[in-house]
């Protein structure tokens, strides 16, 4: 994430020099967005996930969920079930993504944690709108599963 530092666009197109605007708006949009901030003078952003209580979300089925956590990921496809040969029901195209719990599933890439969520896009089954697993391997976190994420009830 860039930005120039020190500029704010003014109403009509000009540029206002305002001390530190541009650093304000990449922290409110970072925050916004669930996502680590970079600390000026690194060059990367820590591999954290951010934990939302009150974040709320209602699956397919329609299942109630209280509490996310947001976490970077690699853009990858979002299983119907939690197993490598189910197939493909959405794509997740941005990162960082939130998660609703985990559950254990097939093996991939040494692991059996899988994270349910919603994909971006939806390639196969409208009806579940693009919800299904994300394999733990995909996320960018240092334990699995993440700290402060429920496992999900029918697991």
């Amino acid at each position: 994430m860039t930005a120039k530092i020190g500029r704010a666009r003014a109403r009509g197109g000009r540029r206002a020099r305002t001390p530190g605007s541009g650093v304000r708006a990449v922290a409110v949009t970072a925050l916004l967005a669930g996502s680590a901030l970079m600390v000026p003078g690194t060059s990367e952003a820590a591999d954290s996930c951010v934990s939302r209580p009150t974040a709320e979300h209602v699956d397919w089925t329609p299942m109630n969920f209280v509490g996310d956590v947001v976490c970077p990921h690699t853009l990858g496809n979002v299983r119907l079930q939690s197993t490598t040969q189910s197939s493909v029901n959405g794509q997740i195209r941005f990162s960082p993504s939130w998660f609703v719990c985990w559950k254990r599933g097939g093996e991939y890439q040494g692991s059996t944690i899988w994270y349910y969520t919603q994909g971006d896009t939806v390639s196969a089954s409208r009806i579940s709108k693009g919800w299904g697993y994300l394999p733990a391997a995909e996320l960018r976190v240092p334990v699995h599963p993440v700290p402060g994420l429920r496992q999900c009830t029918w697991s």
